[in-house]
């Protein structure tokens, strides 16, 4: 077992501490990437400090100056990390864009961020902004198209050697905790995203947080870059740490990879925790009735002995012949630790995944608090909430409910906008969150909805959908759900079926036809009200589903219903589907179109 040595704490930026983990640890892996070959290619954190500086003194070269903004818009890969690293090691700003950002919207971010220089993966993704930016360079990591005006990566780079490598030590030397390191664009649920600016003291003060593992550890890096989990608690978190990182650009590949580098450590959005959850389920329901009923007694065994209840011979025997294989399927045997972060997890998937052996810990934070600001350490007893506050973070409650918090980890402001920025802090400086919730007398946090998206009924009742709509997505076949009832008598929903698994229940059910044919059958209909039964039971009676439609098809980001990471766009959604909306209640009570 390789002892870790541990960074200091006092370090003043990102930089300075790429430069102490490449002096302490240069040989350690730190990156991993598949080639079109299928092979692996591999980077020491010696190999990517030097690859960093190397691509530092490029950007000098192209005259970047400190304050500058630099974007990537690129999926998630090597080559995101190393650009981020160089951007910083000169003082300039790293922004990121989410890879399925449309040129409209790409434009309009670079618009907000006042960019200088702009990396894509491909000339195609640049050539409908050319006429907007004449001013904007562009860097094509894979390809340049002949008569774009755009350099390849490696034409960029051949500028590198006309500059020595003293004077990007000197532009980072002269960074600290104060100094601009990132802009991450906020989702835009309720308006166009906004620009937080992100110093390296609140990158480094959420990093510096975490005591180093006895042993160097691997993960995955496949969530976008652009968002703060992926950079702050991956990319970041890896460099503090000494980890290894495998790149995948395709999410639709983290279960191969899962299997095939089998990671010590996974970090996810937890719809895709619920994914892994209703494809066992869905399974589950393929079994033979004797195999069905070893693998409920199994789990129900395992949550019991997460619990600290029920006979140790039982949780042995249930490890043994069902969980240790079912975890070593979905994540690999080394697995050790899951952290979930970006919406509310469902608690029975705490329970879930708890009953494997795998501690699926809850983090809580926004863009504008660098990362998460809360962690329940997978304690399965306060299943629900998202944990205690961080060291050094000050939570509270506001009379109405929200959520304040104060801490070094609270963004410098929105680039640009400094009404905005007002806005969001009251008038004691403290940040309002957006979110609303209770802190327990234990000190963990419970989020029950999010200010801005409260539904208040005809009755004046205040209800929080989030919740609900995670009840529904337990049903397998659901993939999205949103519920609706602002100002109305009572609550519906809108479910979206997941295409794949709705086929694999047609077959199942020996049915013919296609997608559209199988949302009419009554057998459907049937199996989805049992499920929506089930979860009225244990709601409150203004917060029961009182009737629902399917979507003909999945809610879309090219729609304009999905953020970049996946949250409801509630007024589009709602505006898209009116009609079937206003034919979930009596003809009385519906509205006029707008």
């Amino acid at each position: 077992m390789t002892t870790q040595p541990q960074p200091p704490k006092d370090l003043p930026s990102i930089p300075a501490l790429l430069a102490w983990r490449a002096a302490n640890t240069p040989d350690w892996p730190a990156a991993r990437q598949r080639l079109d070959t299928g092979q692996w290619q591999g980077l020491t954190w010696g190999e990517v400090a030097q690859r960093a500086e190397h691509l530092a003194r490029a950007l000098l070269a192209q005259g970047v100056q400190p304050g500058d903004r630099v974007v990537v818009w690129s999926r998630t890969r090597v080559e995101w990390s190393l650009l981020d690293f160089a951007i910083l090691n000169v003082g300039a700003v790293s922004v990121g864009l989410y890879p399925s950002l449309s040129p409209g919207q790409a434009g309009q971010q670079l618009r907000r961020a006042g960019c200088k220089l702009l990396f894509v993966e491909h000339s195609s993704q640049a050539l409908p902004l050319h006429g907007t930016f004449d001013e904007l360079a562009v860097v094509c990591i894979d390809d340049a198209l002949d008569g774009s005006g755009h350099l390849h990566l490696d034409e960029f780079l051949a500028g590198a050697e006309n500059i020595p490598a003293d004077e990007v030590e000197q532009r980072w030397q002269a960074l600290g905790p104060q100094s601009l390191a990132n802009l991450v664009f906020t989702s835009g649920t309720t308006g166009d995203p906004k620009a937080a600016m992100l110093g390296h003291g609140n990158l480094l003060a959420f990093v510096s947080r975490y005591t180093l593992p006895p042993a160097r550890f691997s993960s995955l890096a496949f969530l976008p870059m652009a968002h703060v989990g992926e950079r702050v608690i991956g990319h970041y978190l890896r460099l503090w740490c000494g980890a290894q990182a495998t790149y995948v650009a395709d999410i639709n590949e983290v279960p191969r990879t899962l299997a095939e580098v089998q990671p010590d450590f996974f970090g996810s959005v937890p719809r895709l925790f619920e994914k892994f959850h209703a494809a066992v389920m869905a399974q589950r329901a393929a079994l033979p009735p004797g195999k069905r009923g070893l693998l409920d007694w199994a789990l129900r065994t395992g949550i019991q002995r997460a619990r600290g209840e029920g006979n140790a011979l039982s949780g042995w025997l249930a490890r043994r012949l069902v969980l240790d294989k079912l975890r070593a399927k979905l994540f690999g045997p080394r697995i050790t630790t899951l952290v979930g972060g970006g919406a509310p997890l469902d608690p029975a998937l705490v329970e879930f995944y708890a009953a494997l052996g795998l501690p699926l810990c809850e983090g809580w934070g926004m863009s504008e608090s660098t990362a998460f600001l809360t962690s329940n350490e997978a304690s399965i007893a306060k299943a629900g909430s998202v944990g205690k506050a961080l060291p050094s973070t000050e939570l509270r409650i506001a009379e109405d409910g929200e959520v304040l918090v104060r801490g070094p980890l609270v963004f410098q402001g929105y680039f640009g906008q400094p009404d905005k920025t007002a806005e969001t802090f009251d008038e004691d400086g403290w940040l309002r969150s957006g979110d609303i919730g209770r802190i327990d007398e234990d000190g963990y946090l419970w989020l029950t909805g999010r200010k801005k998206e409260l539904i208040i009924t005809a009755g004046g009742k205040n209800i929080a959908p989030t919740p609900i709509e995670a009840l529904l997505k337990q049903q397998p076949l659901v993939e999205q759900a949103l519920v609706h009832g602002d100002r109305r008598k009572y609550l519906v929903a809108l479910l979206a079926l997941d295409p794949e698994r709705l086929a694999a229940w047609a077959r199942r059910k020996g049915l013919g036809g296609e997608h559209a044919d199988w949302l009419r059958t009554q057998a459907l209909r049937d199996e989805l009200q049992a499920h929506i039964d089930l979860v009225n039971a244990d709601l409150a009676q203004v917060e029961r589903i009182k009737a629902w439609a399917l979507l003909p098809r999945l809610l879309s980001q090219d729609e304009d219903e999905l953020t970049p990471t996946q949250k409801l766009k509630r007024p589009v959604i709602e505006q898209h589907f009116a009609e079937l909306l206003n034919s979930l209640y009596p003809v009385e009570e519906q509205r006029r179109p707008d």
